[in-house]
């Protein structure tokens, strides 16, 4: 399933940039009077991208880690890890909205709009971050073997046992 997700990811920044390649191609000036705007432009639409990849990721992660606290966490850390995910998917939908209003603000010529809903993108994604960390803090750890590739026997006799006959 990851394959499929990263391929997903992959073939979705491809689209985005052959439309981006386009749209920075239009030698109109829709940008804005500033001659680093294209340039801004790409950069923009490159960290956007690269954002919202991240972003989807993190999500999937946590939702694998809530998948694998429903099977053996308790309670507790089922309803915290839960919490996490629906915090991180707040930020991927709130995030979505952001880049959106950048692309759109530097489609129209509004660079300081721009600027600041890229500012509020990367605030969005440090609040996804630390939820993905919250969730991480109280998901069931998982089984750490003390020693790799060796087998321990442990035997222990119940005391409730009569003890053997002495020998004559």
């Amino acid at each position: 399933m990851r394959a499929a997700v990263a391929a997903l990811a992959l073939a979705s920044l491809i689209i985005v940039s052959a439309g981006s390649a386009r749209a920075d191609a239009s030698p109109s000036g829709i940008v804005g009077p500033e001659s680093d705007a294209p340039r801004e432009l790409r950069e923009a639409r490159s960290d956007i991208d690269a954002t919202m990849v991240q972003m989807r990721a993190t999500s999937l992660r946590v939702r694998d880690q809530l998948r694998a606290t429903r099977k053996r966490g308790t309670k507790a850390q089922i309803t915290c890890v839960d919490q996490a995910l629906s915090r991180s998917d707040v930020a991927l939908r709130r995030a979505r909205e952001a880049s959106d209003e950048a692309l759109v603000a530097y489609g129209r010529g509004d660079l300081d709009t721009a600027r600041a809903s890229r500012r509020r993108l990367v605030e969005i994604r440090y609040s996804q971050v630390l939820a993905a960390k919250d969730g991480a803090s109280c998901a069931p750890q998982p089984v750490a073997l003390t020693n790799p590739g060796v087998t321990t026997v442990k035997l222990e006799i119940d005391p409730k046992i009569a003890p053997a006959p002495p020998s004559p």
